[in-house]
């Protein structure tokens, strides 16, 4: 019969959490970059644009002297949705 030493004994590793900021962010850029309208966060954010009346809003806002502000708005409202969303999904 063999010893165990314990001093050769692993601990046990504890679970890894995931780094939710660089997920949301990896989430937001792959995003960005594909050209993909068929997917369910898509079609979520669309809910959310038109049901809340973002859509009217901004497009009111492009005619005005404010019309900068609706790109900084479409980020933020972009940046917050897919944290909500990623927060959803774990």
């Amino acid at each position: 019969m063999i010893n165990d030493n314990p001093a050769r004994v692993a601990s046990p590793e504890s679970p890894v959490e995931p780094d939710l900021r660089k997920l949301k962010y990896d989430f937001l850029h792959n995003y960005l970059d594909t050209d993909n309208t068929d997917s369910a966060f898509h079609e979520a954010l669309e809910d959310r644009i038109f049901e809340s009346g973002l859509i009217h809003h901004w497009l009111r806002k492009l005619y005005t002297h404010k019309a900068d502000q609706v790109q900084l708005d479409m980020q933020d409202l972009l940046t917050d949705f897919v944290s909500d969303y990623i927060e959803a999904k774990l």
